[in-house]
């Protein structure tokens, strides 16, 4: 059985997001809005920083992130800070997880609070 183009996208879709690595960086970025490279390898220690940085950069090439570069920051060295695109947030909206945003937003607070950041 074929599927409809609206119900395939949304099947790869939920298939890209699935691994749980990306699905991690999602939640983590749909609790805090904005972060840079160091702070989400702080947040997701667990994840070796080879990895992440993967998986950040196929999360971008894909279209459910989006990178902006910010001059000034910390001794004048650019940064990069990632946030959820709209594709993002839709999907995330869809499976309902938008509505736990304050609930996740509160977890990530406790583990900076836990590092020290």
């Amino acid at each position: 059985m074929k599927l409809p183009p609206k119900f395939e996208n949304k099947r790869k879709d939920l298939e890209f997001i699935s691994e749980k690595t990306r699905y991690k960086i999602l939640l983590t970025l749909l609790a805090e809005d904005s972060l840079s490279f160091i702070q989400l390898r702080n947040l997701l220690s667990s994840i070796p920083e080879n990895n992440l940085n993967y998986h950040i950069k196929i999360l971008k090439e894909n279209g459910y992130l989006k990178n902006k570069k910010v001059q000034d920051y910390k001794r004048s060295e650019p940064r990069s800070f990632y946030s959820l695109s709209s594709r993002s947030l839709e999907l995330l909206e869809e499976l309902g997880l938008t509505n736990v945003k304050k609930e996740l937003h509160a977890l990530v607070h406790s583990l900076t609070d836990e590092i020290g950041e």
